[in-house]
C-alpha cells in the first residue's frame, strides 16, 4: 500500500494493486496458496476499487481484515485532542494575563477529559486487534 493511502483510505492506485500483487505472488512461491487460488486473488486484485477489497483480495476473508478507520482513529483522536487542548490552554492563559482570572479546573477538565476519550479510542483498538487475534484472524 502506497505512503499515501497508509490507513487505507483512498482510491486504490496502480501501485496499490502491484503490491498487493506482489504479495499474492510471494504466498504462491512460498506455497501458501496453489495456482488456481492466487490467480482468482489476483483477479479480485485488478478488480478491486476500494481500499477494502484489495486487503479482502489478499487477506481471503473480509473477517481478517482490519478496518481502516479503526488503525487510523487513534492517531487521528491524539492529533485532535492535542490541537484542542493546546488551543484552550492558550485561551486560559490569555484569560489568567487580561482578566487576571486563572481557574485551573477549566483547563483540567478540556485536557483530562479529551485524554480520557483518546485512551478509550486507543484501548477499543487493542481489544479489537486482541479479539482478532484470538479469533485466528489477521493482527
Amino acid at each position: 500500500m502506497s505512503e499515501s493511502n497508509r490507513f487505507g483510505l483512498g482510491p486504490v492506485t496502480e501501485l496499490d494493486r502491484k503490491l498487493a500483487a506482489t504479495e499474492v505472488e510471494h504466498a504462491l512461491a512460498t506455497g501458501q496458496y496453489d495456482g488456481g487460488e492466487a490467480a482468482r486473488r489476483l483477479a479480485r486484485v485488478r478488480l478491486a476499487t476500494t481500499q477494502a477489497a484489495l486487503r479482502v483480495a489478499v487477506a481471503g476473508r473480509a473477517e481478517a481484515v482490519v478496518p481502516p478507520v479503526l488503525e487510523a482513529a487513534p492517531k487521528i483522536a491524539g492529533a485532535l485532542w492535542a490541537v484542542v487542548s493546546l488551543v484552550h490552554l492558550v485561551i486560559w492563559l490569555f484569560i489568567g494575563l487580561i482578566g487576571g482570572q486563572w481557574d485551573p479546573l477549566w483547563l483540567l477538565w478540556v485536557v483530562l477529559g479529551g485524554g480520557v476519550l483518546v485512551a478509550g479510542v486507543w484501548k477499543a483498538r487493542d481489544w479489537d486487534r486482541r479479539m482478532r487475534i484470538s479469533a485466528g484472524g489477521a493482527p
